[in-house]
């Protein structure tokens, strides 16, 4: 494939690693400029090669497609938590969640709080009822968006904050893990390839029963009740934290071809 790539994205050892394993492989790639939110590419991609996979930010969905690459994007955003919790029921860490418009949300205590889809309009996080109150007025005042197409419509899930000992991430294509990494353990950003047999053997359950697409990114936690499922990501925007990204470039372009 033709990798379309993001300049200034990925952290710089990220970086450093995806360029390193394209090379390795002598695939094809260019580097270019994204707008913000539109995903127009700078300069537009000259392929060299029938198919094309784009690796940045998520707006990038649009260039793909709106130039027709195949496979572009492993787009998840209609595969929201209401699919999710249909397919993995309360293996997902916020099966609790209650789902509502933005505009209809009213905190009274602390609340983690994020979009129902793997829109990005905002990171999932812990609120503040004072916090949440001020930001929500001034999406409300906006009327449209608030620069990252969150608007007083816009879905989201809020559920009471759980107990996480550690959090973890995993990709998948073609229904198998590829790579998988630590990336927070209790409070601490912490990337390790150490990655506990109970998380492995947890997700390949999961996937087994259901997947969102042929390529995804699933992360899972830890907690007093067992393994979670905390979220799934477009593997084409996912940070890499310690994974073998050499082993993603070659698991994606077997999946391709």
């Amino acid at each position: 494939m033709h990798w379309i790539l993001q300049e200034n994205l990925f952290r710089e050892t990220e970086w450093e690693h995806l360029v390193a394993a394209i090379d390795r492989f002598d695939l094809p790639f260019s580097v270019h400029k994204v707008v913000p939110f539109v995903g127009e590419l700078e300069p537009v991609p000259v392929l060299q090669a029938d198919k094309a996979v784009c690796f940045g930010s998520y707006s990038m969905r649009h260039a793909a497609k709106a130039h027709g690459w195949n496979p572009g994007v492993y787009d998840l955003f209609d595969q929201d938590f209401l699919v999710q919790k249909a397919a993995w029921g309360d293996r997902m860490l916020n099966a609790d969640s209650r789902v509502m418009a933005f505009q209809e949300v009213r905190l009274d205590k602390p609340t983690f709080l994020r979009p129902i889809d793997d829109s990005k309009y905002f990171a999932g996080r812990v609120f503040d009822p004072e916090e949440f109150e001020t930001w929500r007025q001034r999406v409300w005042d906006l009327d449209e968006d608030y620069g990252t197409s969150l608007s007083p419509t816009t879905q989201v899930q809020l559920c009471v904050p759980k107990t996480i000992h550690a959090e973890y991430r995993f990709w998948v294509a073609g229904g198998e893990i590829v790579t998988k990494s630590l990336y927070k353990l209790g409070r601490r950003v912490v990337y390790a390839t150490d990655v506990d047999e109970r998380m492995d053997r947890f997700v390949e359950r999961a996937i087994a029963d259901w997947q969102p697409h042929r390529a995804f990114v699933i992360d899972v936690c830890d907690t007093p009740e067992g393994p979670r499922i905390v979220e799934i990501n477009t593997i084409n925007s996912a940070g890499f934290y310690a994974g073998d990204v050499q082993r993603l470039v070659a698991a994606l372009e077997a999946l391709e071809n």
